[in-house]
């Protein structure tokens, strides 16, 4: 089968290192895949190197035209048009699309006759701003529907108004292999045995809950007051830090070509979002072995289960208290962190990911092969 798969970005978040890991999947599994990408990033030599990769034509021009409000309808329009051209130049026989950001393809397939897939890795209400941009139904007729985690795949059945047999559901999952080679790799940042590491990994910004991070340091540093901690942030930085964080005794490295080296070094690795439905970084955390505090947003809970401290989200006071908790408790931090990776390679492997995309994918195989 011919399929095209779009995604958003070529960065190194969750949502495009799925698609990466779908991309090779769908390839292991005998149909010849085609990539676009919506916008450039770091990711996109990994891409071209499973599978013809292209970036999308006019892309800068198109987002700059969305971005304006008075451009909004002329915008559709000029997306709209340049999407069915792709469509039509690649004619494959499923389109998948991997974020509801990319729902503007979801119209030109459905326009050409084509069958598309939609692959969601966001929150109800992002997912329903991104349809009605794209002006396409909440109720996504005609297009098959993946969820990346429980959370997602409620909220996109009471989205669509389909039962909870006629929505997919993928768990997210790490390229695990990949993860733990990569983990044993020197950081580009120099670590010291004396010191305890207090990790973060994605992008700066207010949905990542940059801010609260900042809140639990300076908790963190009151309850221990003579330790020597060290608070790291690796990510790109999507909005500026402003001038008041910087002065706080934290460090936001930016990007690292090897977040997993870094993963591995940190004694609690933590995530602050507001809005996160399945964080991969707290997959990758525990494949490495490294103990996770989190807010409980998402399906966040079903990931980590009994290997690491879930509090209530926004709540930096119990954030702080669980994160000291673990500082303070090296035994306890070895035992979680052995118990983690055993979860994910239990429960969220790439071979299960695979399996699951299979069974997705071969009923429409089997429809166009007839």
């Amino acid at each position: 089968m011919r399929i095209l798969l779009v995604t958003h970005e070529a960065s190194r978040t969750g949502a495009p290192r799925i698609a990466l890991l779908a991309v090779k999947s769908l390839i292991d599994q005998g149909h010849e895949v085609n990539v676009i990408s919506r916008a450039p990033g770091p990711l996109l030599a990994e891409f071209e190197q499973v599978a013809p990769t292209s970036i999308e034509f006019l892309g800068r021009v198109r987002r700059r035209l969305w971005r304006m409000n008075r451009f909004r309808r002329l915008a559709w329009i000029v997306d709209s048009a340049l999407v069915v051209v792709t469509i039509f130049r690649h004619r494959p026989d499923l389109v998948y699309v991997n974020s509801s950001s990319a729902a503007i393809y979801l119209v030109a397939t459905r326009w050409l006759g084509r069958t598309a897939l939609l692959h969601v890795h966001e929150s109800g209400p992002l997912t329903q701003d991104f349809l009605e941009a794209a002006h396409v139904p909440v109720t996504l007729p005609e297009v098959l529907l993946i969820a990346c985690s429980p959370s997602v795949h409620t909220a996109l059945c009471e989205l669509s108004g389909r039962s909870a047999t006629s929505v997919a559901m993928l768990p997210s999952v790490p390229a695990d292999s990949d993860v733990i080679r990569l983990s044993n790799e020197i950081p580009d940042r120099t670590y010291f045995d004396e010191e305890l590491v207090v990790g973060c990994c994605g992008t700066v910004e207010y949905r990542k809950g940059a801010d609260l991070w900042v809140e639990v340091s300076d908790k963190v540093r009151q309850a221990l007051p003579s330790s020597r901690i060290r608070f790291v942030w690796v990510g790109d930085i999507v909005q500026p830090v402003s001038s008041e964080v910087q002065n706080w005794d934290v460090e936001f490295l930016g990007p690292s070509p090897n977040p997993y080296a870094h993963m591995r070094r940190f004694d609690v690795a933590t995530l602050t979002s507001r809005d996160d439905p399945f964080p991969l970084v707290v997959l990758e955390a525990m494949l490495v072995g490294t103990p996770v505090v989190a807010f409980g947003v998402g399906s966040v809970a079903e990931q980590v289960g009994e290997t690491g401290l879930v509090v209530p989200p926004g709540d930096t006071d119990a954030f702080a208290s669980a994160v000291v908790r673990l500082l303070s408790d090296d035994q306890e931090r070895e035992r979680l962190g052995r118990a983690a990776r055993a979860r994910v390679m239990d429960h969220y492997s790439t071979c299960a990911f695979a399996t699951t995309l299979a069974d997705v994918v071969e009923p429409i195989s089997c429809m166009t092969r007839r």
